[in-house]
């Protein structure tokens, strides 16, 4: 469950806040004179967004490297550069 409080009034029940969406799936939406400004969740939570958002730069990897092979293909290059490329990326760290 989703829910707005002001931050004014969230500080004075920080600590009942964080109880209550420890251990949920619950969220605080704090806002700010009504614009949202920060999220209060529990761990649970904010790991499965930020397996979420991993997941999402990982597919949009995966789709730009294959328009690069497609590209590399068309321009008739060996595909092999964009391996080495690859291999070179991921050594570098």
């Amino acid at each position: 469950m989703e829910r707005s409080m002001g931050v004014e009034q969230a500080r004075n029940q920080l600590g009942r806040l964080a109880d209550e969406v420890s251990d949920e799936s619950d969220v605080v939406v704090l806002t700010r004179r009504g614009r949202p400004v920060a999220v209060l969740m529990g761990p649970a939570e904010y790991e499965r967004v930020n397996e979420a958002r991993r997941q999402l730069a990982r597919d949009e990897l995966q789709l730009r490297v294959t328009q690069l092979r497609e590209a590399v293909t068309a321009a008739g290059l060996d595909i092999s550069l964009v391996d080495e490329a690859i291999a070179a990326a991921r050594a570098a760290g």
